[in-house]
């Protein structure tokens, strides 16, 4: 069993309200993300999934961490409606403004009457990273609701004006961010509150392994009960991002225990190129697959790594 915990598309009716023409077989650029047509069209990615041995794609929108609530509840309507019409390919995430009292009561309603399977934010909001007081109803809900907390890279974080050229945003900064946010949730005594939250980082928690034992060498600074270290391996890490990179899951396997990373592809932001220049296609998740069934480690640990630990996160049964 492959279960992509990384895996977006954007309902056709949400395109259609915000001025998209989803029949579009280009890219098409919008703000600081790119409007790939296989994000409408599920017939095609149920196709790509075939080709790339995915068996259940978890379904996030790459547009629904920065909008209103009104197409929150667009998207997490079409989301459920998505899980019924397709109940062995695809599960959901909830969308909603999560600092906001009727944004958590949609995640409610998303979460209990709906069924989506978590709920979904980014590493920043507003400008405020996830140690915020400003957070502390939301984990309240999340932790009644007991469903797991997606954390995706913020679209346009704040807060780093030497990072705004070069394409940085997209490229670094993004990235960096969800390091930072990994670094202040722990810091900031979140974990030691709410040890139950189910917490699942992005990216490999945005390439952080090749600094976090700089991170937890200097964590008597942050004057924590517990080591950092013991608050790291609470969190669990996605493993795309880097278009099945060999070199970045060896070094998140440096410091990420594999009980604690679930399978993910970015699709179809990454794996979704005809140049090899560009960057890799459909294919390269197989190629990615497989390079994780011959890791070092136990044959159920990889299996594990693939599907079973995020079929437990997602209480999906199977």
């Amino acid at each position: 069993m492959v279960i992509d915990f990384e895996h977006h598309y954007i309902p056709v009716e949400l395109g259609r309200r915000l001025g998209m023409d989803p029949t579009r077989k280009d890219a098409v650029r919008t703000a600081d993300a790119s409007i790939h047509s296989q994000l409408f069209d599920l017939t095609a990615q149920i196709g790509d999934m075939d080709r790339a041995g995915i068996d259940i794609a978890v379904q996030s929108c790459i547009l629904g961490w920065d909008t209103t609530l009104e197409n929150c509840q667009l998207l997490n309507d079409c989301t459920a409606k998505l899980q019924q019409d397709y109940p062995k390919r695809f599960v959901g995430f909830a969308h909603a403004p999560a600092l906001e009292g009727a944004g958590l009561r949609e995640l409610e309603r998303a979460v209990s009457q709906l069924d989506l399977k978590g709920v979904t934010i980014s590493s920043q909001i507003n400008g405020l990273s996830l140690d915020a007081k400003e957070f502390t109803p939301f984990y309240d809900v999340i932790k009644r609701l007991d469903v797991p907390i997606f954390v995706h890279p913020a679209l346009g974080p704040k807060g780093y004006d030497l990072m705004k050229d070069y394409m940085l945003p997209v490229i670094l900064t993004r990235e960096f961010d969800l390091g930072v946010a990994v670094t202040r949730l722990i810091a900031g005594g979140v974990v030691e509150r709410y040890p139950d939250l189910r917490f699942v980082f992005a990216h490999f928690g945005g390439g952080l392994a090749g600094y976090k034992e700089r991170i937890s060498r200097s964590s008597y600074r942050f004057k924590l009960p517990q080591s950092f270290d013991d608050y790291f391996d609470r969190l669990y890490f996605d493993m795309a991002g880097f278009e099945g990179s060999l070199i970045a899951l060896r070094c998140a396997l440096a410091v990420i225990k594999p009980e604690r990373m679930v399978f993910a592809t970015d699709y179809p932001q990454n794996f979704n190129n005809s140049d090899p220049k560009q960057g890799k296609n459909i294919d390269g998740i197989n190629v990615y697959i497989d390079e994780i069934r011959r890791l070092p480690l136990a044959s159920q640990v990889k299996e594990d790594m693939l599907g079973g630990t995020a079929a437990k996160l997602l209480k999906l049964g199977v």
